[in-house]
């Protein structure tokens, strides 16, 4: 893809449309429980959890809605051919806490049946999935399943799978002693059976049923295993069908369209990735179960919808992955049926001396050099998102992930002093987000950097200053790679796909500051307060530009919705803007500018010029002066991200300056937002002694939304 000025744009990510089946496989959605814990938090125990699992009679929550929960997280497996997986158990116990705990979804702890590796057998998810929801459920009943472990496929037996395929769960006991992989059409079956009683379900599943695989050094782990030999091949090589345990067709199977509202109407389903990505984990952690957690672990102005949970967990999942997430159903329903929460995940102030400490349970993000806000243990609402109302900001030393200590590197003026019992809401995350592990591949392999070539590498990351900040080479376990083949240097990422080449050294270490840049300016949260809601203050939408090519007269351009889910599809050869609308809802108005996020890298700003377009509440703008024209071009099928901001008039920030280095920023003149990331992104923020601010204009958001080229003739 080129700018009307002919400068390239690379676009990325794959994604296909996902059938009715992506409701049955892949996803992995991680929530965590808001807790506050004075001393941290203990993981609640797997058999203790396991006992509600007997309970018969059902709880109403404080509303009156009866919620039940059955929640299944499979690390251990059997089989000694299916790989161990650390971070199931884990999610798994954090979606218990997230509906049972504190500040969580109020499900009564009676009512959320978990089962973990070896209780989570073949059997006993069939068993407690019949006797704990079905048999229990009524009509209006709020129900959540969630499933993480391996996904799989096998062969499919009644023609309702266009690729031939079933997708499957993996339990601790399948693939051993004759059990057999839990298929989709099993589960369509008794997810039919509940919804006779309620249709409010909702569906979480964290696996993944089909994608590439990953470099072995990549510290990610995929929640896919390939199908058994046994289901591929006989003993004549030739394709053989495997029985069931029911091959009876369910009556929605008889219904299937590819979309689930169509056959099982109010069902929501939450994926980890759609069809031809991985679900992947990282240090025990799913990484969409860290991005929902975020996002559902916060507090609205209004009620959270599914529709607005997963216009913010796409950005967040990108930052850490080339997974895409895939939601589908009645996506208007409210939350877990609308509970009215006061308090989000945060963490606790703990002491304030000798030092401050802080503790809680394991959110993403935070270890050292995160930043929190600190609120009075008062504050409820969205005030917990207004900068104007903290009071000071602190940064973490040292952390455990479940206890901190810190120190303050800016308080308000006139406030009141720090005490145990306030809160911190995460405003940054800690410097390992902000760092890339890059692996050279070895020389020994074809395709390996030398060690004169590893010499030059490392000598133009020690000059490029903010490369140092955000580039890290690692011996093992790195995000990206770099390879040399062909007189080139070749940068991949985790899913062994080309990212981009380059002739020089420089050049690839300023393409790996760029990579990083894109992680730290994807999970950057908008700070709004009651003024201003991330995915919904901003509306931003792709559209076609008033002149077009030739080649592109005949091409149907499909128009998405503003802030869409999906990602907006661009026939080949069009040209197209970015169009920003101000909500009429805004209070005041804004100073707007965008970012385009290639997956080769390369990051476009808007406006051209590094200045901010003004729009009052109900006003638009639409990108189109000179260099802010694109033209959709190949690589075909792979996603980009386009990011808008919104900051108030008296604190301007210029976004695309943000992606320059901090020497050709050096002079200009920064305060308020602009100046916190600057030092963000130079790893200077908590240097200098803590500063009194008078932080009155700092409220501010953002939307984002995906694009992708296509090609119509194909």
């Amino acid at each position: 893809m080129n700018t009307a000025n002919n400068s390239t744009f690379h676009t990325s990510s794959v994604i296909r449309q996902i059938v009715l089946n992506a409701v049955f496989y892949t996803v992995m959605l991680c929530l965590l429980s808001g807790i506050h814990a004075s001393q941290g938090h203990a993981a609640p125990d797997a058999t203790a959890l396991s006992k509600a699992c007997a309970t018969k009679n059902v709880v109403s929550s404080e509303d009156g809605i009866r919620r039940l929960a059955l929640i299944v997280g499979v690390g251990q497996y059997k089989s000694t051919k299916i790989p161990d997986l650390p971070g199931p158990p884990q999610d798994a116990k954090r979606i218990y806490q997230l509906l049972t705990g504190p500040n969580g979804y109020d499900f009564p702890k009676e009512n959320v049946c978990v089962l973990i590796d070896d209780a989570a057998t073949t059997a006993n998810f069939k068993h407690f999935f019949s006797s704990f929801l079905i048999d229990r459920a009524k009509p209006n009943d709020e129900v959540v399943f969630y499933y993480a472990g391996h996904g799989s496929q096998t062969r499919d037996h009644n023609g309702d799978e266009s690729d031939g395929m079933d997708e499957t769960f993996v339990f601790h006991d399948a693939r051993d002693s004759g059990i057999k992989d839990f298929t989709d059409d099993e589960f369509d079956e008794l997810l039919t059976r509940l919804h006779q009683k309620t249709r409010h379900i909702t569906l979480f599943l964290d696996s993944c049923n089909s994608g590439t695989a990953l470099r072995g050094d990549t510290e990610f782990l995929s929640r896919y295993i390939p199908p058994p030999e046994s289901e591929t091949e006989n003993k004549t090589g030739t394709e053989t069908i495997i029985k069931r345990g029911s091959t009876s067709k369910s009556p929605a199977n008889s219904q299937k369209t590819g979309w689930i509202t169509k056959s099982l109407p109010g069902i929501v389903v939450f994926t980890a990735a759609g069809d031809g990505t991985v679900a992947l984990e990282k240090n025990s952690r799913g990484i969409f179960t860290d991005a929902i957690l975020t996002t559902f672990g916060q507090v609205n102005a209004t009620q959270l919808t599914y529709a607005q949970a997963a216009r913010q967990i796409r950005p967040l999942v990108k930052a850490e992955s080339y997974q895409i997430p895939y939601f589908q159903g009645n996506l208007q329903r409210t939350v877990f049926a609308g509970v009215n929460r006061k308090l989000p995940l945060a963490w606790e102030v703990i002491e304030t001396a000798p030092q401050l400490k802080l503790g809680g349970f394991p959110l993403p993000g935070i270890d050292t050099g995160a930043e929190f806000r600190v609120y009075d243990g008062f504050v409820k609402g969205t005030d917990l998102h207004d900068p104007t109302k903290a009071k000071a900001i602190i940064i973490v030393e040292e952390s455990t992930r479940l206890n901190a200590t810190a120190r303050i590197i800016s308080r308000l003026v006139d406030t009141a002093p720090i005490r145990p019992g306030d809160l911190a809401i995460l405003s940054r995350p800690g410097s390992t987000q902000r760092v890339l592990k890059v692996t050279l591949r070895p020389h020994t392999e074809q395709g390996g950097i030398t060690a004169e070539k590893a010499q030059l590498i490392n000598a133009s990351l020690d000059q490029n200053q903010d490369a140092k900040n955000m580039v890290q080479l690692v011996k093992d376990n790195g995000v990206f790679e770099i390879s040399y083949d062909n007189g080139q240097y070749i940068v991949s990422g985790p899913e062994n796909r080309v990212r981009n080449r380059f002739n020089e050294e420089d050049s690839v270490i300023e393409n790996l500051r760029l990579h990083a840049l894109q992680r730290v300016l994807s999970t950057l949260r908008g700070e709004g307060g009651s003024l201003f809601a991330d995915q919904d203050t901003l509306q931003v939408q792709l559209v076609p530009a008033d002149k077009q090519d030739h080649c592109a007269h005949d091409l149907n351009w499909r128009q998405a919705p503003p802030n869409a889910i999906a990602a907006q599809e661009i026939p080949l050869c069009y040209r197209w803007n970015v169009k920003i609308r101000l909500s009429e809802k805004s209070p005041v108005r804004l100073l707007v500018g965008g970012l385009i996020l290639s997956t080769d890298g390369s990051i476009f700003g808007l406006p051209a010029d590094g200045t901010a377009i003004p729009l009052g509440p109900g006003e638009e703008a639409v990108f189109a002066a000179r260099g802010e024209t694109f033209i959709a071009s190949e690589p075909l099928n792979i996603e980009d991200q386009i990011v808008v901001f919104g900051t108030q008039e008296t604190n301007p920030v210029p976004w695309s300056r943000l992606t320059q280095s901090a020497v050709e920023r050096a002079g200009d003149n920064k305060s308020g937002l602009y100046k916190i990331l600057d030092q963000y992104l130079k790893g200077t923020r908590g240097v200098s002694q803590p500063v009194e601010t008078d932080d009155t204009d700092t409220a501010w958001t953002r939307s984002s939304i995906t694009m992708r080229v296509i090609d119509p003739d194909h």
